[in-house]
Formats: C-alpha cells, sequence, structure tokens
C-alpha cells in the first residue's frame, strides 16, 4: 500500500481504531510507518507499480511489509516476540478496514502471516536478505481461486490475478 492509500484508508472513519492501536503501542508508530515507506519503495523498484493489483508482486509486497514491521519494531523495542504480535496487529486491522473482497482479504492475510514466519526463522537477516528470501518466494508462489485453495499453502506465498506485462 502506498503513503496515499493508508492515509485514505485511515480518513474513512477508522482514525478512532488505528490512534488507539498506536495509543497502546506508541513506540511501534514511527518503526511501522517507516517499514511502510521501505516495503513501497523496495516493491516499486522491483516491481514497478504492479504491486497494487492482486497479482505474486503485491504477495511479495505484503510478506516484505510483515517483515520489516517485525523488524523495525524489535528494533525500536528490543523485544522480538512483542514486535511480531504487533505486526500481525497492525495488519489485521489494515485488511479488516481495507475495502478487499473475502477472497482478496484473505490472500493478504495469508502472505502477511508468511512474511512473519521468514522473519521468525531468522529476525538478524538483512532486509537485503529479506527480500532475495521472497524473490525466490515469488518464483514458487501458488495461484489460488478460494479460500480453501489458500489452506493448502502454508508456507508458500498465493496469488489471485496473473502478472500482466
Amino acid at each position: 500500500m502506498d503513503k496515499s492509500g493508508f492515509i485514505k484508508l485511515i480518513n474513512k472513519g477508522n482514525a478512532w481504531s488505528f490512534i488507539l492501536l498506536f495509543i497502546r503501542h506508541p513506540l511501534n508508530l514511527v518503526p511501522t510507518f517507516l517499514a511502510t515507506y521501505e516495503t513501497v519503495k523496495i516493491s516499486d523498484e522491483y516491481y514497478d507499480k504492479k504491486h497494487h493489483k492482486n497479482n505474486v508482486t503485491n504477495a511479495f509486497r505484503h510478506a516484505l511489509w510483515n517483515i520489516l514491521i517485525a523488524k523495525k519494531c524489535s528494533k525500536w523495542r528490543g523485544n522480538t516476540r512483542k514486535a511480531i504480535r504487533f505486526a500481525q496487529k497492525v495488519t489485521d486491522w489494515h485488511e479488516k478496514f481495507s475495502p478487499n473482497e473475502p477472497l482478496e482479504r484473505e490472500m493478504d492475510s495469508h502472505n502477511n502471516h508468511v512474511g512473519r514466519k521468514i522473519f521468525i526463522q531468522n529476525d538478524e537477516r538483512t532486509t537485503q536478505q529479506f527480500v532475495d528470501v521472497l524473490l525466490e518466494k515469488v518464483e514458487e508462489a501458488k495461484m489460488v481461486y478460494s479460500v480453501d485453495d489458500i489452506k493448502k499453502y502454508n508456507n508458500d506465498l498465493v496469488f489471485i490475478e496473473k502478472l500482466e506485462d
């Protein structure tokens, strides 16, 4: 999600729940915004604007977003477990209030989860090392057609639209 999309989402009457989330977790505000900015920047570098569709590049972006939120919050707070839980909270909030269809929402939530799992496997990796892992995952990503399909691919990135050139 780009910065303007994030701001539009907040302006849709969800501002209070967003504010409350960061009132409860004030130390995570700056690292979350930095992670969001860096995620979009990296996704743009690799995929231009294609990652705003429901294709494999979107799966990359969602997984990277969760990795970077967890990584940056962990660095600021010094507690990896809490950072991972917060990454889930903030991205679950995002999915709850996004105007997505159920399959899109499940796809995004799944890819968010895959990103957190990758972070848990080795939280000491550099951002570029995480990007490299995700680029490999993109090559193995699975196209899905239903929510039940998503459940078959616990550790894989999933997408619902073919990548258009």
